[in-house]
Parts: C-alpha cells; structure tokens; sequence
C-alpha cells in the first residue's frame, strides 16, 4: 500500500506546468491558502489576480428585499390556484435594480510586473513566460527568457497568513522592476485612498453601502545590494512602484470583518513578513502543505489523466477552505472582466447545492476538519438568519434562502426563491460529517448547533394532515417553479438531518424535550413520490408529463441515502437519460452528455452506488468535458469540435429532443420553445476551455467520484473498489469511512491484495470485496483490523 515516500513522489509528479504561461485569469494557475486565492497569468507582462474570502459586495438591493412575500400570504395567494406555480413573484416581488439582483465578485486587486518601461510601438518583444505549480510544496515558479533577460519568481500563500509572497531572483545589473498595483476598475466603488511610505505601498477601499471596506500593503525588500525604490506614482485606480534587481514582496490584504482599522492592520501584516522573512515563510508554508499531502491519498495506476486531476481537487480545497466565510460559487478563481463587470456570477451562495457540493469530498477523504470552515459561515450569520426566518415565516431556526451573500441575507431570487432545500442540504452535509468522524468536539461545537437550528425551521413549517403524516408546505422541486407539497429533496435530505439529531442528542445530554418530536416526526414521515415507471419523482403533485432537471430526482438514492430502491434508482437513470431537461446533444459524433457538472455529478455517484457498470466511464467523461487545462472544472461542457460534427449530432438525436413537456404554467412545450435551455456547448475554438470562467463544486465533485471507485460505506457497509474497472490496479491509504473507519487498501489487476482498517471510535465493522467475500469485527477504538489476501 501506499507509503509517505511513495505519496511523496507521486505527488510531485503531478506539478502543473505551462511551457507558455496562461494568458488570462481564467486560465491562471491558483495559489490558495483559504483565505487568499491568487491566479498566476501572463499576457505579456506578468500578472495577477488577488481574492480573499472576505472581500465582496456586502450591498444588496433594499426595495427588492422590501417586496419579499411573507409566507402566509403566499400560501393565500396560491390557494385554489391551478397550476401552482411561482411565476407570479416575477412581478409581486419586481422592483427597478440598478444593478445586478445576485451581486458579482470583487476582487481584492490585480498587481501587474514588467520588466521593460516602453509600451505602444515603443514596447519590446514579449519575453517567453513558462509556469510551474507544484502541488507537494504549494508553490509556483515562472520563468522569463528573453534577451538579456532571464527573472526567475518563487511564490506562494502561507496558511494561516493574509499573505501572498514573491520572490524575483536571476535579475541582471539594472534590470527595472515595474510594479502596477491595481484596484480593478468598477463604477460603483467609491474612490479609494492611497499611500506610501519606504517600500510600502497601500490603498483602502470602501464597499457598496459604506459599513465595510478592505486595505491592500505592499511591502518590497530588496535583496542582494538591489537599489530602493525609485518613484512611486498614483493614478485613479493604480499606482505604479519602479525598483532594480532582487526582490522579495509581501502582499497582504485585510478587511473590516478582521480588524476595526484594515489600513493599519494591512501594513502591519506587510510588514511582519517582510520582517519574518521570504525563506522563513517558505519554509513554513512547505512544513503545512508536506504534512497535508501525508493524510488521505490514492494512486490510480496507469489512469493518470484521473490522477491528475485528483491531486489537484485535494490541492484546491485546502487551497480554498480555510476559514469563514467559505467561498461562494466561484471559489477563489475569479477575476475581473471589465469596468461595468468587476467579475464572475455570482460572488455568494445558492443553496440547491452549489452551496453545498464543494464540502462532500472534506468526508471520505479525510479531511473533515474543513467542515468548520462552512458551519462557521452560519453561525457568523445565524442572528441575522433567524430574525429572516421569523419575519418570514414566522417560526425560529434557520432558513437558508436560495441565494444569499456572505452575510446570510437573501439575493430576491423571484420565481427561484420558494425552493426551500437549503438548510435541509446543508444540515445534511453536517449530518455525514458526523456520520464520518464521529468527532464529538466537532459534533458539539458546530453540527449539532446547525443542525438543531435548521430542523427547528422545517418543524415550524410542516403540519400534520388528517392521516397523520407531517407534511412539508408547498416549495418548488430545484429549478423547475411548479409547487409541490412534500418536495422529494428537502424531506429526503431533511430525514437524514432528523436521524442524526436523535442520534446524537443522547450523545450530548441536550434536548430530552425535543426528541419526542423528532421521533413523531420520523414515524410520520411523508414517502417519496414515484414516478409511474418506478423512478423517484420530483413531488407528489407535479404531473409526470411536467419537464425535469433529472438529478434533483436521484436526490433519496443519492446523496441522502434514504433509500436502497436499486431498482428506482436505474430506472431514475433510465428516466433522465431519456426525458430531463439536461440532456445535450451537441458532442462528438454518436455521444450525448448531461449540460451541468452537478447533474453529471449525481448521475455518475448514483450510478456508482447502484453498481453500474457504465459509472468509470462516465467519471471519465467528467473530464473530458469539464475540466479545464489548469486544473479547475467549468459549470457547463465544453466540447471541442468542428461545428459539422456537432450539427450532425445533433440531427442524429433529433427524434430523442421531440418530447413535448408541460411547462409551469401548464402549457406544452417543444424542445424549440425558447424557454427551454438549448446548450452552446460545442465549438472549435481550441481556447474555450481555456476560457471558461472555474466553479468551486467541480473539484469537489470529482474528488468524491473518485473516491466512490475506491471506497463506498454507505448502509453500514464498507465497499472496496466497488467501481473500478475489471483489471485495475492502484492502491489508497487513510480514507475515511461512515462509522469512523480509516481504510487503506491494494488492488492488483482487479484483485484485492490487501487492506488495513483502523477504528477511530469504536464499532461493528462489515466489509464486502469485489468477489463477494465478507469480513465482520467489533473493533474497540484505536484498534486495526486487516488481510493480506495475495502474496
């Protein structure tokens, strides 16, 4: 099995290189620490794009959230309605927006390096701008080769700092450094503040609204007898620092969620690194990532196109999660557009699962502790989640609207808003985090408060009938507007959020008077709905010929797991292949695909759990149509091909797009109707991918995918490389499994050699292999149990 020289070596071999660097941020290399997150490009001179966490457009627009219907009156407004929709919050809760509804991102800055003062017909040839990322180290190089020019950069992200270092080594006698620090331009930013002082330069900004603001410092050392600055010069958004030779620089960035003066807590971080030093720094940064890189791991053998990928998605989430408030739909990797965009759609959280998919691969690769990173980004904002849910429906706990920014207050999302799964997806993901680690710190500090708070909202909201069963009010299955009672995903996922609290009350010696109605409410739980072919339906009152997002139904199978219905879920399968909305057609000759990283995702993890075949070729195809050159995934696939293949796909599979629908307001649909997607998937521009602005729940997908080949342990049974192909060989060590069990194990050529599983609380442990061998042990905490089956 895998051992830490073997990690090691393996690891660095995955390093990211370009030959010629990125040339825009959408194709930037990512340094992260979870709290900044860098893209490393160079479209002539060197540049990049600095985020942090923390810095956002905190505004959101006040006469929409005024016009929010209180949920009683919505519940008036649709009775005896037919069909019931939500189409009519499009023009109950309108009101002019003077900018976006659902805010983009800010960047924190953009600092730019040339080495050459002319520019226009006065500019020198570009020099060649080579990239390397190693993952093992967190550190990026780029190399400069021109005449007389050979720059050599070292940088990376200390954890646990506000820091991004850069050290620029090789340089010749004279050679000028010419800094541009820039506030990317953005009409509705107030005007910011700079100044400068020795070899520090910095600049406050104010935030929409004028409650909260961000500093950025800049602090240059020079090295090796290199000169001190030569001028510094301010305009509008940028000011320009010119200095010779070896230098290290220390970047920091602070806001007003950290310290109550950002300006002066910004230099001071300066500063203290360029005091502690450039290679103090680098050692301490190599220390966290080394000791990161000897947790959970695997190696796929002769996949190296999986492996990867896989070693960069273990990269990107430590890379991205670090501390609160967690990163919203585009992760770290985001960049400004142009003076009207300042960045991508959309900067804060939508809680369908966007939300949430990012935090399900921290489970069963061992890496739960990160799970702190998203309850914190709650409980920092549970006063002003609780007030929300009071005025909005009238009852405590915790509502997680669809969307909402860093702050927990609501994007008015119109027709969107009444899908109420947030909080039960969310609590969900705490659920298995406790299902995994059995880590009763973390259970008491962070799962059970979150969980209780949002349990609380949805028994606030449902009622028994006449039969007795609790019922869910009327919401909205994921994207498709029709209301439904008993919605399949949130009682699905809300089920697991009760078991959980039943469970681990006891545990805690809380509640005693909360458990008799978590129990009533278990016993009395609504069923799910079913589709007339036997696969599970996106609610009870939604007509069948009604059009679908086809993941959203795998929801009880997959990831809930309320269900074992092996049956339903092929024939889920076998539904969205045939009528979800999703499907697209515009691929090489003879190939369809899913038009949405998530729902590709939850199809292949279903596919996975039920035991089909087709599951390693679809994670596979993942790749092929979601992952971008440097390392990160895009929403939508991008398919590479010429223009006549895709067409003639697409007349191929002509007869397969002629289903007509029902809309949600009760008419038919065609396919060619302009209210259904019609994906642009295909082109033959070779730099699309390149192009794609990155998601932070691709990686994270992935790396979940991946590990459901490996290792399943879901039903009280652990799974060895339950979905591999028939002659794999790889290996994997430390990965985590339901019930606390830390499991390593060896394939060879489709055959398990060997597996170790440690107990890290106690428990019965059931185990099947590919051939059908069973293995049941009680193992007391810290106790190992494991077979060496081939010699």
């Amino acid at each position: 099995m895998l051992d830490f020289s073997f990690v090691r070596r393996l690891v660095k071999k995955q390093a990211w290189s370009y030959p010629q660097a990125a040339r825009d941020w959408r194709d930037g290399l990512l340094l992260g620490n979870g709290n900044l997150g860098v893209l490393s490009y160079a479209p002539g001179h060197l540049e990049w794009v600095i985020n942090k966490v923390d810095v956002f457009d905190p505004s959101i627009e006040e006469a929409l959230a005024a016009k929010v219907t209180p949920h009683e009156e919505f519940l008036r407004k649709i009775d005896g309605v037919n069909p019931k929709n939500t189409l009519f919050l499009n023009q109950s809760e309108a009101a002019p927006s003077e900018r976006s509804r659902i805010r983009n991102t800010l960047s924190a800055a953009v600092l730019r390096l040339r080495f050459w003062q002319g520019i226009g017909w006065a500019a020198p040839a570009i020099p060649q701008t080579s990239q390397k990322l190693s993952l093992y180290d967190g550190e990026l190089e780029e190399y400069v080769d021109s005449h007389s020019l050979h720059p050599r950069l070292t940088m990376f992200t200390p954890r646990n700092t506000n820091l991004f270092c850069m050290r620029i080594m090789g340089a010749e006698p004279g050679q000028k450094n010419i800094f541009e620090l820039i506030r990317p331009a953005c009409h509705f930013l107030p005007e910011l503040k700079w100044e400068n002082e020795s070899n520090l330069l910095t600049f406050i900004q104010s935030l929409p609204g004028g409650d909260f603001s961000y500093a950025v410092a800049v602090s240059f050392v020079p090295q090796n007898g290199a000169s001190e600055r030569a001028q510094c010069v301010f305009k509008d958004s940028e000011g320009e620092l010119i200095q010779y030779g070896n230098t290290d620089v220390f970047f920091a960035v602070c806001t007003s969620f950290e310290s109550e003066d950002p300006l002066v807590k910004a230099r001071e971080m300066a500063n203290k690194g360029a005091k502690k030093g450039f290679v103090r720094l680098q050692e301490e940064n190599r220390s966290w990532w080394h000791d990161y890189w000897n947790g959970a791991y695997a190696d796929f053998g002769t996949y190296t196109r999986i492996q990867k990928y896989f070693t960069f998605g273990l990269y990107e989430i430590a890379a991205s999660f670090g501390k609160a408030p967690m990163p919203g739909l585009n992760g770290l990797s985001y960049g400004p557009l142009d003076e009207k965009n300042p960045g991508v759609s959309c900067q804060g959280y939508t809680h369908d699962q966007n939300a949430q998919i990012p935090s399900l691969a921290f489970l069963p690769l061992n890496r739960v502790d990160f799970i702190r990173v998203l309850a914190d980004t709650y409980l920092n904002a549970a006063d002003t989640l609780r007030a929300y849910t009071k005025r909005l429906f009238g009852c405590s706990g915790i509502f997680l609207p669809l969307a909402t920014n860093q702050l927990g207050r609501e994007y008015p999302a119109l027709s969107y808003r009444y899908t109420l799964s947030g909080s039960a997806y969310t609590g969900m993901i705490l659920a298995m985090a406790w299902k995994y680690s059995h880590d009763e710190v973390l259970l008491r500090e962070k799962l059970y408060p979150l969980l209780r708070e949002f349990v609380e909202f949805y028994a606030g909201i449902m009622r028994k009938d006449k039969a007795g069963v609790y019922r869910l009010d009327w919401s909205v299955p994921p994207e498709i507007f029709t209301l439904t009672r008993d919605e399949t995903s949130t009682i699905s996922m809300l089920r697991v959020c009760l078991e959980t609290l039943v469970e681990t009350s006891p545990i805690l010696n809380v509640d005693p008077e909360q458990v008799a109605l978590w129990h009533d409410m278990l016993s009395s739980f609504p069923e799910i709905a079913k589709h007339p072919s036997g696969a599970f339906w996106c609610g009870p009152d939604i007509p069948y010929d009604h059009y679908f997002f086809g993941g959203h139904l795998l929801y009880p199978f997959f990831p809930a797991g309320i269900s074992e219905d092996l049956s339903a879920a092929l024939k889920t399968i076998e539904l969205i292949e045939k009528e979800a909305v999703e499907r697209s057609f515009d691929d090489h000759d003879g190939q369809w695909h899913l038009n949405h990283d998530w729902s590709a995702f939850l199809t292949t993890c279903a596919r996975f759990r039920a035991g089909d075949s087709r599951a390693w070729r679809e994670l596979e195809r993942f790749l092929e149509l979601f992952a971008k050159e440097n390392g990160l995934f895009s929403h939508d696939p991008i398919v590479i091909c010429s223009t006549e293949e895709s067409e003639r796909n697409r007349e191929k599979y002509a007869e397969c797009l002629k289903q007509t629908r029902r809309w949600c307001d009760g008419t038919m649909l065609q396919p060619e109707n302009p209210e259904i997607p019609v994906s642009r998937c295909a082109t033959p521009n070779p730099d699309a991918k390149r192009l794609a602005p990155a998601v932070i729940e691709g990686n994270s997908a992935f790396l979940f995918m991946a590990s459901e080949a490996l290792l399943q342990s879901h039903n009280g049974i652990i799974r060895l490389f339950p979905g591999v192909p028939d002659d794999f060989s790889g290996s994997f060590r430390n990965f985590l499994a339901q019930g606390a069990f830390e499991v390593s194990a060896e394939m060879i050529s489709g055959k398990v050699k060997e597996f170790t599983i440690l107990s890290l609380s106690g428990g019965k442990l059931k185990l099947t292999l590919p051939d059908g061998r069973c293995f049941e042990e009680f193992l007391e905490r810290g106790k190992s149990f494991g077979r060496e089956l081939l010699t």
